[in-house]
């Protein structure tokens, strides 16, 4: 069995504002009553460089055959010390040595307008990139008629969509990211794959509608093993909805790093394979053959 992590951060230190991590660390710290841990949200990490090194790691550890690495553009929320094209730059050099281990996507706002259309051509002609990762939760509605020209372009390109959706904390905006508003996109774009993480966070029943509807829409169980090991229960229920409602669309996910503090990637690939929530076909497609079959490898 081919395990392939659809949902792997790779973030570079001058990168990252020290807001935004403080950001991602926020639904950490509300868990501490219920964890054994502390997490000071008034500091950001020391060093949260995420680099192919440490992404290797966990992945031997898992063990995870492959990983889609995904930068993320919040240039346009809090502006950070290097550039997004330099940030790109930076992700597609470091990922190159392991073709056959890490697939890195674009991290590209569409609201930069015709220089995000410059960056998909260039990461895409320079690296064969696959696919681009989004964050409507930056300020932008996904059927809006001004993102027309981005989706043009992907569809153009045949490159695959990963967009966060669910919750969203700090500077970002929570009520662009309901899986809804992706319908009109699916709809005038089949061609284009498009993976809404997290299984949609509350809007679940959004995402499984659209993942049984559109052919081209699939989905992720990244950041489900922030339930555990608090409420397994929760995790399991989930995975089973997955299996009973989308198991052809549903790939797994580790949203890497942001939960080894609390429970290791490598843990949640163990839970995912040996906990009763569906039988070894259906474990099989979530653990890698769906996201093979959106990659087309």
């Amino acid at each position: 069995m081919m395990i392939i992590d659809s949902h792997v951060h790779i973030w570079l230190r001058d990168h990252l504002p020290d807001v935004m991590v403080r950001m991602y660390l926020e639904p950490l710290a509300a868990l501490k009553e219920l964890m054994d841990w502390e997490v000071d949200t008034d500091l950001a990490w020391p060093e949260y460089t995420v680099d192919a090194e440490k992404i290797l790691e966990t992945m031997d550890a898992g063990p995870v055959d492959m990983a889609v690495a995904l930068p993320i553009d919040f240039n346009l929320v809090e502006p950070a010390r290097i550039d997004i094209f330099e940030y790109n730059t930076w992700a597609f050099e470091t990922c190159a040595p392991y073709p056959d281990r890490l697939i890195p996507f674009i991290g590209v706002d569409p609201q930069r307008g015709e220089a995000a259309l410059k960056m998909l051509d260039h990461f895409t002609s320079k690296y064969n990139a696959r696919g681009v990762k989004l964050y409507p939760s930056t300020g932008w509605f996904p059927n809006e008629e001004r993102i027309n020209a981005f989706y043009d372009r992907v569809d153009d390109l045949g490159l695959t969509i990963i967009t966060h959706s669910g919750a969203a904390w700090g500077s970002l905006e929570e009520k662009f990211t309901e899986p809804k508003y992706w319908s009109t996109v699916l709809e005038r774009y089949p061609d284009i794959k498009i993976i809404l993480a997290h299984l949609g966070g509350k809007w679940r029943p959004q995402t499984f509608e659209l993942c049984q509807k559109y052919p081209n829409c699939y989905t992720d169980c990244s950041a489900l093993q922030g339930w555990l090991p608090s409420n397994p229960e929760t995790a399991l229920s989930r995975l089973k909805e997955v299996g009973e409602k989308v198991p052809d669309k549903a790939c797994f996910g580790s949203d890497f790093p942001l939960f080894e503090l609390s429970y290791a990637t490598s843990s949640w690939v163990h839970f995912v394979k040996t906990q009763p929530w569906a039988d070894e076909n259906i474990k099989a497609k979530l653990l890698g053959e769906n996201m093979q079959k959106v990659l087309g490898i």
